[in-house]
């Protein structure tokens, strides 16, 4: 993560799920609260409800990863608060990138462009291959 810092300590979870805003999606939910300044601020979490630690820890991999794909174009001056959500079935990469995308943009925090470059590399080599296995 480029620019972005890491949310660590109970109470600023707690704060941005108190006073922030949320917005919910098929395989995440994002909560964020605006701050002065600064760089963004971001804590990735993953409830109970996914059952083992192997597979909290794979969907919090992904929401970084899709963060980290994700980060040139967002807003700055949030803490934001991904929550990966319990389901049947675990969500892939190129899933989980679509909500995240969505549930960015639903907020209000994703702008409408990239900056000029950003990501490509990426994207032309992720056309040609399947979704890795974390």
């Amino acid at each position: 993560m480029k620019t972005t810092e890491t949310l660590k300590r109970n109470h600023e979870f707690t704060r941005v799920y108190k006073k922030g805003r949320y917005v919910p999606g098929r395989h995440a939910v994002i909560h964020f609260l605006r701050r002065p300044g600064g760089p963004n601020r971001l804590g990735v979490t993953v409830g109970k409800g996914v059952r083992t630690s192997v597979q909290r820890n794979r969907l919090k991999r992904l929401l970084r990863e899709c963060w980290r794909a994700l980060e040139d174009r967002t807003a700055a001056g949030y803490d934001i608060v991904l929550v990966a959500r319990a389901g049947e079935k675990a969500p892939g990469l190129r899933e989980m990138e679509s909500d995240v995308k969505g549930l960015l943009a639903r907020a209000g925090l994703l702008s409408a462009k990239a900056p000029e470059g950003a990501g490509r590399e990426r994207d032309e080599a992720a056309a040609d291959r399947p979704d890795p296995v974390l």
